[in-house]
């Protein structure tokens, strides 16, 4: 979560008893993973923001603050706040998938903002997005946190999305895989992927490469969702894009993987000028026919004099 944790490195914050949890298409390793975060959630309210992220982050865990950076390394030599809870934090989970081996999941969804030492606090919106992954000791800890701005207006939107999750889990059988194999084979289908937006142009190769219940988190912008309403999206776009992958890794049952790395959007109409750079994340589980499928693409730009 960026919120905007790109502005204050995170966001997550009151855990809130959502209407689908009770859905029977979750099943209890998804609803572990959301109790994770409304754990999270509710820690941050108790103890702050970086109390509560020392605490359910790997040691390893990146965020992008803008660049990509561990964040226990990032704040570690870094006096802790006089007072923690004089920046509040509120967010929820309100979609997620995990991994049929149940080691991996992600989820998404509507945060809060607010700096309440301003003389007039203004909330900031934001749409947070984590990959988690289950511990030696089996309890959920973030891997990666990434997150976009939103309007007020939006964020009401956002919070009115109950969208039922489809999960990886029920499309495969749990078995293990050679996770190294898998993690270089997803390297490729991004590789493919770039050369596929680099040749027929964004909107077609995001066609090509998304699943059918793909979610695309632009900021400020409402999270685009599903495979055709992402390429109708993507067909206003005038941009030539390259990217290069930094990480990536697979569940163990090799249905479910993430990515993350550097992006350019070049102009098509003006030489090739660089109109917007920074880091994304890609979130990618099994197709039907075995082939790796985007389901979560997110980006988080720089500021212009970061470019």
């Amino acid at each position: 979560m960026k919120l905007n944790r790109n502005l204050l490195v995170l966001i997550l914050s009151i855990g809130s008893t959502l209407g689908f949890a009770q859905d029977k298409q979750i099943s209890p390793t998804l609803l572990s993973l959301f109790d994770a975060e409304r754990a999270f959630a509710k820690r941050c309210g108790e103890v702050g923001i970086r109390a509560s992220f020392l605490e359910f982050f790997t040691d390893d865990a990146i965020v992008f603050r803008p660049h990509p950076a561990k964040y226990k390394e990032a704040v570690k030599d870094r006096p802790a706040p006089p007072n923690p809870l004089a920046y509040a934090l509120e967010w929820e989970p309100i979609f997620g998938e995990v991994s049929a081996a149940g080691d991996m999941g992600y989820d998404t969804g509507p945060s809060i903002f607010t700096d309440k030492t301003a003389e007039k606090p203004t909330p900031q919106y934001g749409f947070f997005f984590s990959v988690w992954k289950k511990q030696a000791d089996g309890n959920w800890k973030v891997v990666l946190d990434v997150g976009g701005a939103e309007t007020k207006e939006l964020y009401k939107g956002s919070r009115e999305m109950k969208t039922a999750p489809v999960m990886a889990e029920n499309a495969m059988n749990a078995k293990e895989v050679n996770v190294e194999a898998e993690r270089a084979n997803l390297l490729n289908a991004e590789r493919a992927f770039l050369k596929s937006a680099q040749t027929d142009g964004m909107a077609k190769a995001f066609a090509k490469h998304l699943s059918r219940d793909a979610r695309l988190h632009r900021n400020g912008v409402h999270p685009v969702l599903g495979h055709d309403a992402i390429a109708q999206f993507l067909a206003k776009a005038s941009f030539i894009p390259t990217w290069e992958p930094m990480f990536a890794d697979v569940a163990q049952s090799g249905d479910l993987g993430y990515t993350y790395g550097s992006y350019e959007l070049k102009e098509t109409s003006n030489a090739g000028a660089i109109a917007e750079k920074g880091y994304y994340a890609r979130v990618w589980k099994r197709g039907p026919n075995g082939q790796w499928q985007v389901v979560l693409d997110t980006t988080s730009p720089l500021p212009p004099e970061g470019r």
